[in-house]
C-alpha cells in the first residue's frame, strides 16, 4: 500500500492532536473540529457545532456546511498525498442534502475513492449525532507539485 508523505502525515497527526495551526484557522472560522481517526485514503472527524453557525430555526446554513465539506475533503485528499511537494486544489465541489445539519454535532466520514496522476476523488458523509446521513460530498481535487 503506498504511504501518505511524512509532511502531510505530521499535519493530520498535528490535526489530530489538535496543535496545528489548521486547527487554529478551522476554529475561528469554521467551528470545532475533532480529527478522530485517519489511515491512507480515510478519515473520521466530529464537528461540535456552535451557535455562530446556526440560523434562528436551529439548522444549519447550507453554504457553511459546504465550505466545512471543502476542508474536509481537503484533508482527506492529503492522506492519499505520497510527496512532502504534492499539493492540491478544489476543482470540483457537490452537496447533496438530505436532512438538517444540527446541534450539537456532526459525525463526519471521508474516504478518496480514486487517485490519478493529476486528481483525487472524494466523498464525505455528514451525519447527524444519531448517526443519520445528512449530507453527502463529492469533490475533486487536483493535485500539483510545489
Amino acid at each position: 500500500m503506498p504511504k501518505t508523505s511524512d509532511r502531510h502525515s505530521e499535519i493530520l497527526n498535528g490535526y489530530k492532536r489538535g496543535d496545528t495551526r489548521f486547527n487554529e484557522w478551522a476554529e475561528k472560522k469554521l467551528g470545532t473540529f475533532r480529527l478522530t481517526d485517519w489511515e491512507w485514503g480515510r478519515l473520521s472527524m466530529i464537528w461540535e457545532i456552535d451557535d455562530r453557525f446556526v440560523m434562528p430555526d436551529g439548522v444549519m446554513f447550507g453554504g457553511h456546511i459546504a465550505s466545512v465539506a471543502d476542508h474536509v475533503t481537503g484533508l482527506v485528499a492529503m492522506t492519499v498525498l505520497e510527496t512532502n511537494d504534492d499539493r492540491f486544489r478544489t476543482s470540483r465541489l457537490e452537496t447533496t442534502y438530505f436532512r438538517p445539519v444540527m446541534k450539537p454535532r456532526a459525525l463526519i466520514e471521508a474516504r478518496v475513492v480514486n487517485t490519478s496522476k493529476s486528481l483525487i476523488h472524494a466523498e464525505a458523509d455528514f451525519l447527524t449525532a444519531e448517526g443519520k446521513l445528512s449530507a453527502r460530498i463529492a469533490a475533486v481535487q487536483m493535485k500539483r507539485t510545489a
